[in-house]
């Protein structure tokens, strides 16, 4: 009897020790969830990337990603007075020559995702394969300035003439053609983020399409990716600097529908957003939420024409068309205090060497052209006279192709139509397609007018105008100009900055006011709120949105 008791005791101790610890493990996980729910961050993505292959990507929204995952030789961070700054990080230091032609980094001993180290030769990889003829990089231009980098990517020299290459274990040594007063801001941009051999040959085409299909060296790794709904990050636990990242887990949003932004912004489903939208912005300003980041995004959004298209392949059409574009009207009603109108495509904020490009060069090549053609619906008549077409502007229909990123992009199209057929007396089609077509389409020539943004990659006027060489492979348009070339050439070639101001001053009368490639619309402002309880989130003019030290203040 007595020992049935102490038999029964002893049962109903071990079961109450089990649901203790049952309770506290349960607790544990509860109180782990929580913390990562504080550390939670979400933010809005704009469309789906194509590809996170830094080799093949081309588009802002890999871009986002990538900086939080990837890490290159340097970063681009904000310092306290909200200056941009270049600072030390796959290379823990650098030197350059007297000469400015050869650049040394110093790797920090760090690794990727999986454990493996990062190599020196993984850096080179990443380069030469951005310039293999067989990737047909549309960035592969970028890396021009290093030594024989173009006669590489146009197959004329070997690999090994490339002027890259492995001093010893933790030392890069990279030669430039000539010294390049835009070289350093290269060495935060993807085209020049390692890459590992092993896991692109071993994924081949699936290389950047997916989650598992990558590895990483940056703040974060993407732990899952559904594509056009979102992307998970985590915080990378083999990142070099991982102490300085607070945030465990972020997801990328994307949302196209401006009324749910609106709503997921105010219930608390999104933390970070660029708003456009004036009934968001009013709703979002009542809620007292949020902080509002604003400033010149170093972006502009513009109409390209294809000019093997049977009007656009005349040059009075392509200017009418420059000269009717809605831009005041979209600054006076939507976008006011949103964008600028466009005069000239380099925008404000851009700096030649210490002093601003488009304040310093003070030309305004959309100006020009208006004063030179007061009447653009006549000027579209000549055009078509000269094609030998129905000089009735009504007769003729133009297609313009839009990809439906968001609520404000189908709003300006919406308008520029409506401007068009009333300055132009013709008939505009809008076409909406997703990005990834969109993408399709403009890099087949599958279009007559296209609407484009382009934010620039680094601060420098080349940026902007590199992309219209006929060696640069990004916006398809069957326009090329060999003086053209010559003078973006040149203004690669020489630090001295009053030369490169005169260069890139012709360069944009070329491509706006003469042969009228582009129609320049609007130069963007900032405009993204941020949850109250972020912080130190920061979004450098160039480069692009970085939560490394991004936190959630309980």
């Amino acid at each position: 009897m007595k020992f049935k008791n102490i038999f029964k005791i002893s049962i109903a101790v071990i079961f109450c020790m089990i649901a203790l610890v049952g309770c506290n493990k349960g607790k544990e996980n509860k109180d782990k969830i929580v913390e990562e729910d504080k550390n939670h961050l979400q933010v809005l993505l704009d469309s789906d990337p194509k590809t996170l292959d830094q080799s093949k990507t081309v588009d802002t929204y890999s871009s986002q990603v990538l900086t939080n995952v990837m890490e290159g030789l340097t970063r681009i961070e904000v310092d306290e007075n909200g200056e941009d700054i270049i600072k030390p990080a796959g290379a823990e230091k650098w030197s350059v020559s007297d000469d400015g032609l050869v650049w040394t980094f110093k790797l920090r001993d760090m690794k990727w995702s999986d454990g493996e180290p990062v190599k020196v030769e993984d850096y080179i990889y990443g380069i030469t394969r951005t310039l293999s003829p067989r990737v047909n990089s549309p960035y592969a231009f970028l890396l021009y300035p290093i030594k024989n980098a173009e006669d590489f990517n146009l197959g004329q020299v070997s690999e090994r003439e490339l002027g890259v290459k492995k001093i010893d274990e933790s030392t890069l040594q990279i030669t430039l053609e000539v010294p390049t007063a835009y070289f350093l801001n290269l060495t935060y941009f993807k085209v020049m983020e390692p890459q590992r051999q092993d896991v692109v040959e071993k994924y081949g085409e699936l290389y950047g399409s997916g989650s598992q299909y990558m590895v990483y060296t940056g703040p974060f790794i993407i732990s899952s990716w559904t594509h056009d709904d979102e992307i998970q990050l985590l915080k990378n636990k083999n990142y070099w600097d991982e102490k300085s990242v607070k945030l465990e887990k972020i997801t990328m949003k994307v949302v196209q529908d401006e009324e749910k932004k609106m709503n997921e912004l105010l219930n608390g489903d999104l933390d970070i957003a660029n708003v456009y939208d004036k009934i968001t912005i009013e709703k979002l300003n009542d809620s007292n939420s949020f902080n509002i980041k604003k400033g010149y995004d170093g972006s502009v959004n513009y109409t390209i024409f294809n000019q093997q298209d049977k009007y656009f392949k005349n040059n009075k059409i392509r200017k009418a068309f420059i000269i009717a574009a809605a831009r005041e009207e979209a600054c006076e009603d939507d976008f006011k205090n949103l964008a600028e109108p466009a005069l000239g495509w380099c925008p404000p904020g851009v700096q030649l060497g210490s002093e601003e490009y488009r304040t310093n060069v003070n030309y305004f090549p959309v100006n020009n052209l208006k004063e030179e053609y007061s009447n653009p619906k006549q000027l579209l008549i000549e055009g078509l006279k000269e094609l030998g077409l129905d000089s009735d502007p009504k007769k003729h229909t133009f297609k313009y192709l839009q990809s439906e990123i968001n609520e404000k992009s189908k709003y300006y199209s919406e308008l520029e139509k409506s401007v068009f057929e009333k300055k132009l007396g013709i008939n505009i089609d809008i076409e909406y397609v997703g990005w990834v077509e969109f993408q399709q389409k403009t890099r087949a020539m599958d279009y007559q007018m296209a609407a484009q943004s382009w934010i620039g990659d680094y601060n420098d006027p080349s940026t902007f105008f590199d992309i219209w060489s006929s060696t640069a492979g990004i916006i398809q348009t069957g326009w090329s100009n060999e003086k053209y070339d010559r003078l973006i050439r040149e203004a690669s070639r020489t630090n001295d900055q009053k030369s490169r101001m005169e260069l890139f001053n012709e360069a944009e009368k070329i491509l706006v006011e003469e042969d009228s490639v582009i129609s320049p619309c609007l130069w963007k402002i900032r405009n993204i709120y941020v949850r109250k309880e972020i912080k130190n989130f920061t979004r450098p003019m160039w480069g692009t949105i970085d939560f490394k030290y991004t936190y959630i203040e309980q």
